[in-house]
């Protein structure tokens, strides 16, 4: 009997290389490549309470495995406008908040520790901080391969304690990591804000979870990519340029008029 014609596409098997340790030094190096310049990878929330894609549609919610997280502080010496996004003056990106530095590439350090600077404390600006204390997310699409590019995405600090208690709910419920499940991301319907929302779907399936696995590294990378400062880095050092030049020399007045007799 004639086998029946499927249009399923059929999966190819993967064989892992002997030289395992060679083959991921090798991957490194390319994925350094593909990071070392990110643009055009960012998920933008927008006051209307929707996400902005890259490629410029829009959704009302998201459906995303988070393949990793990070914490990161951003201070901005000048307020946020949408028409002239500037880079802060300020930054630390880490995986333990409460190890958090400020890194040396910052235009204008603040503090050397995250924890005892000034914008870091609540009342530094008005009830909150003058520094925002944030979370980046690396994620993948439910149809995810390994070819699938990462988005990044901000969460806003009136949104940390809700993603934490679901990497915290997922940990406990799961015991493996925020990515083992299909997470929801929404805007909370009692807020004025644009406020995010986690919650979680289904378990993340075996084929997706190993891709989102695989491409760990990757997103860690991407995620401690520090911002380019450069621009704001410039415009700092103009002015301590300018000071630092030497005045024009002052030619020396004659005796009699520098004694205060004449010419």
């Amino acid at each position: 009997m004639a086998k029946a014609q499927t249009t399923a596409i059929a999966k190819a098997k993967v064989n892992l290389p002997v030289d395992v340790n060679a083959a991921m030094a090798a991957e490194m190096e390319q994925i350094q490549k593909r990071i070392s310049a990110p643009s055009g990878d960012r998920i933008m929330v927008t006051q209307g309470k929707t996400f902005k894609l890259p490629n410029g549609s829009e959704l009302d919610e998201l459906e995303a495995i988070v393949v990793d997280f990070c914490a990161a502080n951003f201070y901005y010496t000048e307020a946020y406008d949408r028409g002239n996004v500037v880079p802060p003056a300020c930054f630390a990106l880490g995986l333990e908040p409460a190890g958090l530095v400020a890194s040396d590439n910052s235009p204008d350090k603040q503090c050397a520790s995250c924890a005892a600077c000034w914008a870091n404390q609540f009342g530094s600006s008005g009830k909150g901080k003058a520094c925002q204390n944030t979370r980046l997310l690396a994620l993948l699409t439910p149809d995810a391969d390994a070819e699938t590019p990462l988005y990044l995405l901000k969460v806003s600090p009136t949104a940390i304690k809700n993603f934490d208690a679901h990497v915290n709910s997922v940990a406990n419920s799961f015991k493996m990591p925020v990515r083992a499940v299909v997470t929801q991301i929404s805007f909370s319907q009692e807020s004025e804000y644009a406020t995010l929302r986690f919650k979680t779907l289904r378990p993340t399936e075996k084929d997706l979870l190993l891709v989102a696995h695989n491409r760990l590294e990757e997103a860690r990378k991407r995620l401690l990519t520090e911002p380019d400062v450069s621009a704001l880095k410039a415009a700092n050092d103009a002015p301590k340029a300018k000071a630092k030049a030497k005045p024009a020399p002052v030619k020396a007045l004659p005796k009699k008029v520098a004694a205060g007799g004449k010419r």
